[in-house]
Parts: structure tokens; C-alpha cells; sequence
């Protein structure tokens, strides 16, 4: 399977790569036949996508060496029905979208994170361009935006929150605006494609530095209804959140760690 576009040789595997994409499709939940490759479906994928898969860390945690690779993220997600981070989620549903019929770009984000920009790389996005217009794609990303954002200029309505855009040649900003009343930067990205491959070294270093909160412990979150409603888990506390409101912190003993897990999210610790 091709790593940047999902696109293999020959008949077979074309036959493969198509049962692949049918088993994505269904684990989201949704019924795409006869359906045209517009903003609505989109829409409906990311949103399907963030409830059905999580967002977590536990095979970085375990040191289980997760790659970048769609040979590597797509069944992960697809038959092992497993989340993943960044690099993994929006690997694979770039390939989804691409199998699909949607023009996608894999971009280079950095993240903005203790009051300073990160580095390039630090993080794995999706542009995809559909009808002149090009729309930031993110299902790798925690509690972000729900749905695709326009990478124009202003702010844009999105679930749980509003996004600002900002736009300068070949670079773009997003900030998110949180309940406090106050605008938080999130991500500084480039519009120019890159392969996934090159996010490699980054990857790399965030699952073996030392001291990284990757590592420290481990977590998953999901979207649960598509009003932005949502769970996140990490040891000693179940938060919940109900649509765009606050988050109630449920602390939770050790032992219940497993069962939550399966519970909320879906998933088992040694899976």
C-alpha cells in the first residue's frame, strides 16, 4: 500500500485497498454509496471518525513503536479497531478520504503549547481542497474543532467552539475560543503537501525522549455525540463533558482503569 496516497498496483490489490476502504466506512458507522464527494459527506465523516475512533496514546506508552505509515495506521484502525495519535488518525483517514475521492494534503503543523510555538512536524493535518476552496481536516487532534474549518481568513463557526483563521502566503494560523471568553492559538501550518514519511523523526522522538508527557502515562479521549460532547481518561480521573459546557472530573481508583476504558472508549489496555 502506497504510504502518501493509498494507492496500490494492480488488480488485487485494488480489490484489497477497496475492502479495506469498506471496513473503514462501516466501523464510522455510515453508508456512503451513491453519495457525492461534498462538504456534507465531509463533514459527516470527521464528525463519525472522532466519535468512533479515539484519540489516544497507548501504544506509544507501552512503547509499542507506532509508525507513520498507512500500512501501519489504516488496519490498526480499521481491524484492530484501535485510536492512535496524530500521526496515526489523520495518516489513516487521509488515506480514507483519498480512497473516497477527495483531494487531501498531509501538512506540517506546529503546535502552540506552554505560552511558545513547537516545531515543525510536531503534529499531522489534513487539507483537503473541494470546490476552490481549501478546509482544514483534523481527527488527530484531542478536543479540537469537530468539523472541516475554511482556511480563509476570519472566524468560523465550529463544534465545541469557534475557530479563528489567519492566512499569510503559504502559512496558516487557527485559534480556538474557549469558554473563558479568550482565544487560545492551537496550530501554525503550511499549505505545502508533504509525504507522511516525513513525519517520521518527529514521531520518533516524541515516543522515546525522555520526559515527554506522551510517555508519562496514558489516555484516551473520544467525541460522543456530535454536539461536542466528550470523554477523556486518564488515570485517576474520568472527565465528561456535555456539548460546548465544562468538563465534570469523576476521580476513579486504579483498579477501574480497564473497565472505563472498555466503557467510554471502546478500547482494552493490552490490545
Amino acid at each position: 500500500m502506497d504510504q502518501a496516497a493509498g494507492a496500490p498496483e494492480g488488480r488485487d490489490a485494488a480489490g484489497d485497498a477497496a475492502g479495506l476502504r469498506d471496513r473503514y466506512v462501516a466501523r464510522l458507522g455510515l453508508e456512503v454509496a451513491g453519495r457525492g464527494r461534498d462538504l456534507a459527506l465531509l463533514r459527516e465523516l470527521q464528525v463519525a471518525h472522532l466519535i468512533a475512533v479515539p484519540f489516544e496514546n497507548l501504544d506509544v506508552f507501552h512503547r509499542r513503536g507506532p509508525r507513520t505509515g498507512v500500512d501501519w495506521s489504516v488496519p490498526k484502525v480499521v481491524d484492530r479497531r484501535r485510536g492512535g495519535w496524530c500521526f496515526e488518525l489523520n495518516g489513516a483517514f487521509g488515506w480514507l478520504l483519498r480512497q473516497l475521492g477527495f483531494a487531501v494534503d498531509y501538512v506540517s503543523c506546529r503546535v502552540f503549547q506552554d505560552g511558545a510555538w513547537g516545531p515543525p512536524f510536531d503534529h499531522c493535518s489534513l487539507v483537503v481542497h473541494l470546490d476552490g476552496r481549501r478546509w482544514l481536516v483534523d481527527v488527530g487532534f484531542g478536543d479540537a474543532c469537530m468539523v472541516p474549518v475554511a482556511l480563509e481568513p476570519g472566524e468560523r463557526e465550529g463544534v465545541p467552539r469557534p475557530v479563528g483563521v489567519e492566512v499569510d502566503g503559504e502559512a496558516f494560523r487557527t485559534a480556538e475560543h474557549h469558554a473563558d471568553g479568550g482565544w487560545r492559538p492551537a496550530l501554525w501550518g503550511r499549505f505545502d503537501p508533504v509525504e507522511l514519511d516525513a513525519f517520521t523523526a518527529r514521531s520518533d522522538h516524541l515516543q522515546t525522549a525522555p520526559g515527554l508527557a506522551w510517555t508519562k502515562q496514558p489516555f484516551a479521549t473520544r467525541a460522543t455525540a456530535v454536539d461536542g460532547s466528550r470523554v477523556i481518561l486518564r488515570p485517576g480521573v474520568l472527565r465528561v463533558r456535555e456539548g460546548s459546557g465544562r468538563f465534570v472530573d469523576t476521580p476513579i481508583d486504579e483498579d477501574d482503569w480497564a473497565r472505563l476504558l472498555a466503557e467510554h472508549v471502546g478500547l482494552e489496555d493490552g490490545a
